[in-house]
């Protein structure tokens, strides 16, 4: 009943089309009044707001002409006409978007060479004009189609193509709904690292290869961050900043028709601001013992510590646990996929040598040796700073210091007085925190005890 009732309109609105647009072509019909608001895309697309509601993607390279509008009766009988904006496709491809609506409200209609037309009337729909091809399809929501006037519907989900001017029209279904999967959807950005995580899609025979879209999940919606092209049955997405997104895919065939997109898929991107003093080292967050990280894009998500079961709202900051090392664990809310974050204390352990061990002055040249580990007793870097002082009896010390690595040496100048004398070196990190100490006591020239510790 409900094909019948389709029917009736349809057989109803196409004369009434048909003579329409047989008068435009005469330039027969007044002129209505409209406007396009364009914007050019950083891939080189255009994007125009069409009065009335309907948008225009543009690919790259692609040619209209916009033309006057024209009112059609495209409703069920007795329904108002609607405004119906012209646009001459002379070569590459357009998109529209127009939000359905029951009686149309706003329509586009394509006039593409070899006198092929169609009309947009709501949801997604794509004209394509190659050299010898025009290709129209309607991927959501129906349209019209024709070469000539030979006016037919085009229901949602179906291609019409024509070759040349052959009036026979080749159809094929729209590419089907794929399947989407993330290997890692949830993923740690530290340090500058620059995530990544493989999607596996497939499962539509007609593709050629699938498209995966990448949305930025915001309070008003979401926005579209990227497309990411995946020839194969594998699609690799990286690059992106902390925060919350949704990936999902979609199929493209050999005529560069795509279908709808996939179900949503979540992936997040956890980031961490350091607080001063901290730093990342393989694989582990250093922290002073009251440093704070800032966790960035982990709303929403929950958090556990060390190995245990039990997991709560993830927190917006983590330390360490009284001051020692534990392992942060989140997850989105009751997933099995987890990203761990090492938090570890900020220990710098300065290993101190002063010798001889039985020195006089101001017989003996003596002699400072710092050798500078962390927390698991590895070499640090020589970008790891540190602040040593140098005592004899109370009264600091200039001396000169050499650094290798993670080797500091130096000479204590020879003091004067009868002695004896103590030499104590401290070294502490940049913070201030201690880190390694040492004294020697230097017998002087009269002085009839040796030096000792």
């Amino acid at each position: 009943m409900t094909r019948r009732v389709k029917a009736l309109a349809l057989s109803v609105a196409l004369p009434t089309f048909i003579a329409a647009h047989a008068a435009l072509a005469a330039g027969a019909l007044p002129a209505a009044s409209h406007s396009a608001v364009s914007a050019v895309a950083a891939d080189g697309s255009t994007t125009k707001q069409l009065s009335g509601g309907a948008v225009l993607h543009l690919s790259r390279g692609a040619r209209i002409e916009m033309g006057r509008s024209i009112k059609l009766l495209l409703g069920p009988p007795g329904a108002t006409e609607t405004v119906t904006q012209v646009v001459k496709l002379l070569e590459g491809r357009v998109d529209i978007d127009i939000t359905p609506s029951r009686v149309p409200r706003t329509a586009v209609l394509i006039e593409a060479p070899h006198k092929a037309s169609a009309v947009a009337k709501g949801g997604h729909s794509i004209a394509i004009a190659d050299a010898d091809r025009v290709t129209f399809a309607a991927v959501d929501g129906d349209m019209l189609a024709a070469s000539g006037n030979d006016w037919k519907g085009l229901p949602a989900g179906m291609v019409r193509g024509f070759i040349g001017s052959d009036p026979t029209p080749q159809e094929h279904a729209v590419p089907g709904v794929p399947q989407l999967d993330l290997q890692r959807p949830i993923l740690l950005a530290l340090d500058g690292q620059s995530p990544a995580t493989a999607a596996n899609v497939g499962g539509v025979a007609q593709a050629e290869h699938y498209e995966l879209s990448v949305w930025r999940v915001g309070d008003s919606g979401n926005e579209l961050v990227e497309r990411v092209q995946a020839p194969g049955p594998v699609g690799n997405i990286s690059g992106l900043a902390p925060g919350h997104y949704q990936v999902s895919a979609r199929a493209v065939d050999s005529t560069g028709i795509f279908g709808k997109e996939s179900e949503l898929r979540q992936l997040r991107v956890v980031g961490a601001q350091l607080p001063e003093g901290a730093r990342f080292e393989n694989g582990v967050i250093l922290l002073g013992h009251h440093g704070r990280v800032k966790l960035v894009g982990a709303d929403g998500l929950e958090a556990s510590y060390g190995q245990s079961s039990h997991f709560v709202r993830a927190p917006s900051t983590v330390g360490l646990a009284h001051g020692d090392g534990t392992l942060l664990r989140l997850r989105e809310p009751g997933a099995h996929n987890e990203v761990q974050l090492g938090l570890e204390p900020r220990t710098l352990r300065a290993d101190v040598e002063i010798g001889p061990k039985k020195a006089t002055w101001p017989q003996d040249q003596v002699s400072v040796t710092v050798k500078l580990f962390d927390a698991h007793g590895k070499a640090v870097a020589d970008n790891v700073n540190v602040k040593p002082t140098v005592l004899v009896d109370v009264q600091p010390v200039d001396v000169n210091w050499t650094r290798s690595g993670n080797l500091l040496t130096a000479s204590i100048p020879k003091p004067k007085g009868e002695g004896p004398w103590v030499v104590r070196v401290e070294v502490t990190d940049e913070f201030g925190d201690p880190a390694g100490r040492d004294f020697l006591e230097i017998a002087g020239p009269d002085t009839r005890h040796a030096s000792a510790r």
